[in-house]
């Protein structure tokens, strides 16, 4: 009975090409072929066409202000417009047979991905908190935000899915013993690829320890970056050292040592610079050219906080030279590559003045003589 309904909705309908030529004029082909579509293709054609003129508007209103999101989320609206109204104009105006559940099938697509951007907004809006990264105002999950948006997002599944197989006349699916052990093999055989992933990304949302705009340092993978998202089973971040996004599975951030550089907001948070500094250097003459290295990088850039004096420490007395740590308070966790940088570039022109050499000597010890220090061979 259904499908009966299905194909005589379609054929009423009528073939585009068939209503242009049965008219006297292009327009009034269109007109015709227009006014005896179903109010379902009125309002299917209508969102499509709204949301191709105004998806930056939409995108702008219903997503949270986030680094980086807005024009991935913009990027991937137009898409789905595009590929879905090609597939509705096909389907309804050349007479396919399924062309009334693919018409419904890109509607719930594109409401779902609406409604869910919604949710998300208003949950973080309501239930997220404020905070400054790259010198925006974001807002960033909180526990309760974080199970909000689980539950939400298991409900607009279920009932995405269910409208689904309705669409495609599909209900006894859920009735068939072959169709869920096909499902239980499938989850089965790909969990190596996407299961561990999927739970640590639970885990670090639900602990809450890494949260969005938080600058973390993994040092096995030599990675400064600022947290993005974390998504299902990926986190991504941007390289502040390189400029770029990355992404990383959402394990490497249990199971590897991860630093997180973010602290309280009237604190700032710290950084600092190691160098060696030769034996033959006074250590009251190490810290006074350490602190004047602080005092002129504060000058270089003001991604330093001036107020809060640099500190000073001796960390390792090696083989060649004694290492010494030069520590920072930074106003914000995005200015920490140029703080490094004007704090290399103040040592190295400060050394000198200050009679401090930091390049170390290789030495070699030999049998029965005193150590040498070798020289770059003469060019």
């Amino acid at each position: 009975m259904n499908e009966t309904n299905s194909v005589t909705s379609t054929n009423a309908v009528g073939n585009i090409v068939d209503s242009i030529k049965d008219s006297d004029s292009l327009f009034e082909g269109l007109l015709t072929y227009l006014t005896n579509l179903e109010p379902i293709d009125h309002i299917t054609f209508t969102i499509n066409l709204l949301i191709l003129i105004f998806g930056k508007q939409i995108i702008t209103h219903l997503s949270v202000q986030t680094v980086g999101a807005a024009p991935f989320q913009l990027r991937l609206l137009r898409i789905l417009n595009a590929v879905l109204f090609f597939a509705y104009f096909c389907a309804v105006a050349f007479q396919f047979q399924l062309g009334s559940s693919i018409s419904h099938t890109g509607l719930l697509v594109l409401l779902t991905y609406l409604i869910w951007q919604f949710t998300h907004s208003l949950i973080l809006k309501k239930y997220g908190r404020k905070r400054e990264v790259e010198g925006s105002s974001i807002y960033v999950e909180s526990y309760t935000s974080n199970n909000l948006k689980l539950i939400a997002l298991l409900l607009l599944g279920i009932t995405t899915g269910l409208i689904f197989l309705n669409i495609w006349k599909l209900e006894s699916w859920l009735q068939t013993t072959s169709f869920l052990g096909a499902l239980a093999v499938l989850i089965f055989t790909t969990k190596d690829y996407w299961l561990k992933d999927f739970i640590s990304g639970i885990i670090l949302i639900s602990n809450g320890n890494i949260e969005r705009g938080d600058v973390i340092r993994i040092p096995d993978e030599n990675i400064l970056a600022i947290v993005l998202e974390t998504r299902t089973t990926l986190t991504l971040l941007r390289d502040v050292t390189r400029n770029h996004n990355i992404t990383i599975p959402n394990s490497m951030l249990l199971n590897k040592q991860v630093e997180i550089l973010t602290t309280d907001a009237r604190k700032g948070i710290y950084d600092y610079v190691e160098f060696n500094i030769g034996y033959e250097t006074h250590p009251d003459a190490a810290m006074a050219y350490l602190l004047d290295v602080w005092k002129s990088a504060c000058k270089i850039t003001a991604g330093i906080n001036s107020e809060r004096e640099g500190i000073i420490k001796l960390i390792d007395n090696g083989d060649h030279a004694v290492t010494w740590r030069l520590l920072y308070n930074l106003k914000a966790e995005h200015e920490i590559i140029n703080a490094r940088n004007a704090v290399k570039l103040a040592a190295f022109e400060l050394q000198d003045e200050h009679g401090v050499k930091l390049p170390t000597p290789l030495t070699h010890a030999f049998p029965g003589g005193p150590a040498v220090v070798s020289k770059p061979p003469a060019s």
